[in-house]
């Protein structure tokens, strides 16, 4: 039973109270960003760790596109296909719905649209693809059933097949069951039943398809009277006894009108083939090609490293479906080759394969391994500010990730930055002991700089995943380990630290974001030779980013001053970014949240970023990193006055009285005011749901039957305008 929660942060705006400024930022790719001379070709599309590739036609001109959906961070990245050149195209993104853990794109209804299947529960949920003048999807249901009232069985760790594979007209699904070891068929009974592909009947028809049984490295072939088990309800199994994972991709590989079977395990390097010796209504695995997709050319077979999955689509424009393929892990990828490219030069239904490369997509890009922390920093003294992007780490083969700085250089001019990637591991950080505890290198390095004891050079604060910070003393613009865990700082997890003048009395304090997303701080005590930080204020400004409350916010806080005002924007581990105001004279109060355009800057989970006015156009742009190791790009135009307005001390305003409760809310919600006026609540989209008049004090809302989300509730007076998100 889902619990329905409905959640309402505080947000007051009232029309009298003064106003602030907001940065409007805008993504742009006219930044030039190299390595070895040459230039990245889409280097802000924003890196790919386990990607799934599917094909649609986003734009609508008749040519099928890409889309990537990567698991780490539930990344959606559209790619429009131009003349043959995939052009990063961050804009469609918004016409997905959310999705989590694996998303296909197949045309389930024989429109010649390619549509969306996803996970959800246990099992799977379906949008159409709607578009007509625009790109858009409407969602079929959101938990396939086979039968009903049982839902159709997928891991959200695995990848399902979903082909024809009846050879009937509509698309049916395989997928390991519960137990693992055998594959499930659910076969699509639409045509059966209706005459037409337009609707989603699904009957659980075997569990064993292709009378194969899967083991750890082996294979047991015709096994019908082995361990192939009956038909059981996937419900009614213990969840304990779930396999670790695998995924599926049924093409013909022989040209003999019945599917055969590509497969990849967690335990697995190399993807498998089963040939299928039966026919397409009676399945019959007889032989397995354990170095898939060699063949008569010598083509190497795919080496993913861990968990290998395929997919089968055109991505060279000839007509005839390539392979692709990746990892279905989030962690221990090959980082910047993890997409290997297979160009099909034989037939759909009769490939021969020949590698390619292993970094499509990927070489056009920047790609830092896993997870990405930047920030601006002058390392040459030559007025023109630099990059430093640290991270969680590359994967390094049978051993754990190494962390590393990327050092970009601003090879342009004071009014036209232009980067190159000169160094992947900067400082060398990758072969410094800051753990001490077990004498090796940290992981998840995030940097900051300042300069701390009045030398006249910043010196550079680093934070790691185990919520230490270390100090590196600047020499002549080398970096010298001081002190490793300065002043035995410590926030648990994932410190994401920023040096910066907080009390405003001259000296560098530290601010630390953390993995349970509240905030951390630190005021300098010292001198301005002598720095001291003995104490750590938690929860700093009752902030906390983390949505699921299950210590997975990854707060990354930069503050900022914004015509001579603090304002305080936090990422996120859901990739969201949150402003705060209320700071400057309240640094032990609770922060305002507020609406920020910098909301729906989104680019991946778990971002991170830094501002500078890198162009002399005297407005802030923005570098954005997120979990895939990518990062995104932000002009700044103007600093506008925003509409909203912030009020002044409005807590301790005994004149106006406001109160929601409860917070969040399942059936009833009441709003506590002595403000009369309208309400209006609207969902995220901006969509008026409700609205009413409120004229007594007590007001109360039956919420009972709004769906699960974030709602924005709006009281308008006479005197005032309230606004709750």
């Amino acid at each position: 039973m889902t619990l329905k929660n409905l959640l309402l942060l505080l947000l007051f705006i009232f029309c009298f109270t003064s106003s602030f400024s907001q940065m409007i930022l805008n993504r742009d790719t006219s930044l030039t960003i190299s390595e070895n001379g040459i230039a990245f070709s889409s280097a802000f599309s924003g890196g790919i760790n386990a990607g799934q590739f599917s094909e649609i036609d986003l734009n609508l001109d008749g040519i099928m596109d890409l889309v990537v959906f990567d698991k780490s961070g539930n990344k959606i990245s559209p790619f429009i296909n131009d003349n043959g050149n995939y052009i990063y195209a961050p804009k469609y993104r918004s016409a997905f719905p959310k999705v989590h853990d694996w998303m296909l794109l197949a045309d389930y209804n024989c429109d010649g649209k390619n549509d969306i299947y996803t996970y959800s529960s246990a099992g799977m949920a379906i949008y159409e693809n709607t578009s007509s003048n625009n790109l858009s999807f409407s969602l079929v249901t959101s938990l396939v059933l086979s039968p009903a009232p049982n839902n159709l069985y997928i891991s959200p760790v695995d990848i399902p097949a979903i082909a024809d594979i009846d050879y009937d007209g509509d698309l049916d699904v395989l997928s390991f069951g519960v137990l693992g070891g055998t594959v499930s068929y659910h076969k699509n009974m639409a045509i059966e039943l209706t005459g037409s592909c337009d609707t989603v009947v699904f009957e659980f028809s075997e569990s064993c398809w292709g009378l194969f049984y899967e083991g750890l490295n082996s294979y047991i072939l015709n096994c019908p009277n082995c361990i192939c088990p009956q038909i059981v309800n996937p419900m009614t199994t213990k969840s304990k006894q779930k396999h670790a994972g695998s995924t599926l991709l049924a093409i013909d590989i022989d040209n003999d009108n019945d599917m055969d079977l590509v497969l990849g395990d967690v335990s697995y390097n190399n993807l498998n083939l089963l040939i299928n010796g039966g026919d397409n209504q009676n399945a019959l695995m007889i032989s397995v090609d354990s170095v898939f997709p060699q063949n008569n050319n010598n083509t190497i077979a795919a080496n993913m490293n861990v968990y290998p999955a395929g997919y089968y689509l055109d991505v060279t424009n000839d007509g005839i479906k390539d392979l692709i393929v990746t990892t279905n892990s989030q962690n221990n990828s090959e980082n910047f080759e993890s997409c290997w490219l297979y160009e099909n030069g034989g037939q759909t239904n009769n490939p021969d394969f020949n590698f390619v490369k292993t970094n499509f997509l990927q070489s056009d890009m920047i790609d830092l391994g896993k997870s990405s922390f930047p920030t601006f920093y002058d390392y040459n003294n030559d007025s023109l500010l630099d990059l430093v992007v640290g991270n969680y780490g590359y994967h390094v083969a049978n051993n754990n990730p190494i962390s590393s700085l990327a050092l970009f250089k601003n090879a342009g001019t004071k009014n036209i930055p232009k980067y190159e990637l000169i160094d992947r591991d900067w400082q060398d950080i990758s072969n410094v002991n800051l753990n001490t505890n077990l004498n090796i290198p940290a992981l998840n390095i995030s940097p900051t700089f300042g300069d701390l004891n009045a030398d006249g050079h910043k010196e550079m604060l680093l934070g790691d995943a185990d919520g230490k910070l270390h100090y590196f003393n600047n020499i002549a613009g080398n970096f010298t380990i001081a002190a490793p865990n300065y002043f035995n700082i410590d926030v648990g997890y994932f410190s994401q630290p920023q040096l910066v003048d907080v009390n405003r009395d001259g000296l560098l304090d530290i601010i630390i974001g953390e993995q349970d997303g509240s905030l951390n701080y630190c005021p300098n005590s010292g001198t301005a030779t002598n720095p001291e930080f003995d104490t750590i204020i938690t929860n700093w400004g009752g902030i906390d980013v983390d949505t699921n409350y299950i210590s997975t916010g990854y707060s990354s806080p930069k503050l900022i001053d914004s015509n001579g005002v603090y304002q305080l924007f936090v990422g996120s581990f859901t990739g969201t970014i949150y402003q705060f105001t209320n700071i400057e004279g309240n640094l032990n109060g609770q922060f305002q949240p507020i609406y920020s355009s910098a909301a729906s800057l989104w680019d991946g989970g778990k971002c991170s970023f830094d501002f500078a006015d890198i162009n002399n156009d005297n407005h802030p742009e923005m570098i954005l990193g997120n979990l895939s190791g990518g990062i995104a790009y932000f002009s700044s135009d103007s600093l506008l006055n925003d509409t909203t307005t912030i009020p002044v001390n409005i807590l301790n305003n005994k004149q106006v009285k406001f109160r929601i409760y409860p917070n969040p809310s399942t059936s009833k919600l009441t709003v506590e005011s002595n403000e009369i006026g309208t309400i209006k609540i609207k969902n995220i989209l901006g969509k008026t749901i409700y609205k009413s008049r409120k004229n007594n004090y007590l007001f109360e809302i039956n919420t009972s039957h709004f769906l699960n989300g974030i709602y924005i509730l709006q009281l308008n007076s006479m005197s005032s305008k309230i606004v709750i998100q």
